[in-house]
């Protein structure tokens, strides 16, 4: 009774509101909206999870031991959380705002019924009939919300959303899958996030073209970058690692753009500096021998 209960909202939705499609409906359903992905680039990440998911469904299925099931369904819980948190941070606002508030309504209820039928199946005999049966149970409410979204929602949204609007789901929805599924992806910087995605580059890293690891300097273009690779010679400075930038010395009366020797007029010990701790230019007084650390504020002879 109880189970039957706690699985009726996702029942009515698919007898009243929505009636269970057949296999060739969502077939069909699966190849219009991969064809409509080939130019709806936001669209292919969503389409491309759907098929993970339900691979992953028919792999704890079909798992012969309690700890392949326990796995499989725990790796199933993982993408599904990743996958319906980006859809509910980024995608079903959108629906409700461009498309239909009922529909979005749908879809934030039944992603909230199957993570409790998730959490439920966790505490079932994973070797025994009713783990299979409730996770059976799990596949066809999925499979009716993928359908709803693959065949109705999805393509009405790509109809009605702007250009600028598509480019901006494109990015935080990467973003927020790659939040909820740690090591799978790697997302953007949220700070890109507002950025056509067709605007910027990205390497394998999920980071800009143009970024490397550099510490922030005053001319630089890079404002904010980490610290990490010599700079000074932009600076016209011939040791240390960035020549105590990016502090340039507030006492020469000068701005950093009038100053013609950066290299020897910026304040700070900001890492292996050419300005010695005290004495005049070295490591205190003292010399180091050749073979010493030629980064160091010392001298080497």
């Amino acid at each position: 009774m109880k189970s039957e209960i706690s699985m009726s909202f996702l029942d009515r939705i698919a007898a009243t509101l929505a009636p269970a499609a057949s296999d060739e409906a969502r077939a069909q359903a699966r190849r219009d909206v991969q064809a409509l992905a080939s130019s709806e680039r936001w669209l292919a990440p969503i389409v491309d999870q759907h098929k993970q998911i339900e691979s992953l469904v028919l792999e704890a299925i079909n798992a012969n031991t309690p700890d392949a099931r326990i796995s499989g369904m725990r790796e199933l819980a993982a993408v599904l959380t990743a996958h319906s948190m980006a859809e509910e941070a980024v995608i079903y606002p959108d629906i409700s705002e461009y498309d239909s508030k009922t529909h979005a309504a749908m879809a934030y209820e039944e992603h909230a019924m199957t993570k409790v039928q998730l959490a439920k199946l966790e505490k079932i005999e994973p070797m025994s009939e009713e783990w299979q049966e409730k996770l059976r149970h799990i596949e066809s409410a999925l499979q009716q919300h993928m359908y709803q979204e693959e065949n109705s929602w999805l393509p009405a949204l790509a109809a009605d959303l702007p250009d600028a609007e598509k480019d901006r789901i494109g990015a935080r929805y990467t973003e927020e899958y790659g939040r909820y599924r740690s090591g799978a992806e790697r997302s953007p910087p949220s700070a890109q996030s507002t950025s056509h995605a067709g605007a910027i580059g990205m390497d394998k890293t999920g980071l800009p073209e143009n970024a490397h690891p550099t510490q922030a300097m005053p001319h630089d273009g890079r404002p904010g970058a980490p610290d990490g690779v010599n700079t000074q010679a932009q600076f016209n400075a011939t040791d240390g690692s960035d020549a105590g930038a990016p502090y340039p010395n507030p006492h020469t009366g000068k701005s950093d753009a009038e100053r013609e020797d950066m290299g020897n007029t910026v304040m700070g010990h900001g890492g292996q500096s050419t300005i010695g701790y005290h004495g005049s230019g070295r490591l205190g007084d003292r010399k180091l021998k050749p073979e010493g650390n030629p980064n160091s504020g010392s001298s080497g002879d």
